[in-house]
């Protein structure tokens, strides 16, 4: 009976060690589960938290001219639809036709409100030829600059502002 019972002992003492190991491994599984979301997590947050906290818009300022498209014939009379984004406080948008041969742009009537889609008429009276549509966000001091010249009815062109500050451009047709 003696033996019988240690037996019994070592079967069940070899399925409490059996039980452990299994145990053990499943802590181990668990573990590395845990570690790979931690750091599934981690290098995400890295990855993406500085635009979750971030109050700076997270691209930076944008336009559009919709309407014309690009190649389009027009007459004198152009209607615009375009639109800007994330700009910031002491940008002016405004319409201009260039002409990057010679440097120089001609401001369109009216200045437009930042951070809108928006459709406006503008008058184009140059040659009949190609000629370049661009939507600007200028400084004050440029701004003021082009107002001023609407105001004066001048005819010259102005100086162009820098690329930087053209948020984009159609090339369009003048037909006669």
């Amino acid at each position: 009976m003696n033996a019988e019972n240690e037996t019994e002992q070592e079967i069940i003492g070899l399925i409490h060690k059996h039980k452990k190991i299994n145990v053990k491994k499943n802590h181990i599984y668990k573990i590395i589960a845990l570690t790979s979301f931690v750091t599934f997590c981690l290098v995400a947050f890295l990855y993406f938290g500085s635009s979750l906290f971030s109050i700076k818009p997270s691209t930076g300022p944008m336009g559009k001219i919709s309407l014309p498209v690009a190649g389009s014939s027009t007459g004198n009379d152009v209607k615009v639809t375009a639109e800007t984004r994330n700009l910031e406080p002491g940008q002016y948008v405004w319409l201009a036709v260039d002409k990057p041969d010679i440097g120089l742009c001609w401001p369109k009537a009216q200045r437009i409100e930042q951070n809108l889609k928006f459709i406006t008429t503008i008058y184009e009276c140059g040659p009949k030829e190609p000629y370049t549509l661009s939507l600007y966000a200028v400084t004050k001091t440029v701004n003021d600059q082009w107002q001023e010249w609407i105001d004066r009815k001048m005819f010259g062109g102005l100086p162009m502002p820098p690329d930087k500050r053209r948020l984009d451009s159609v090339r369009l047709i003048l037909k006669g």
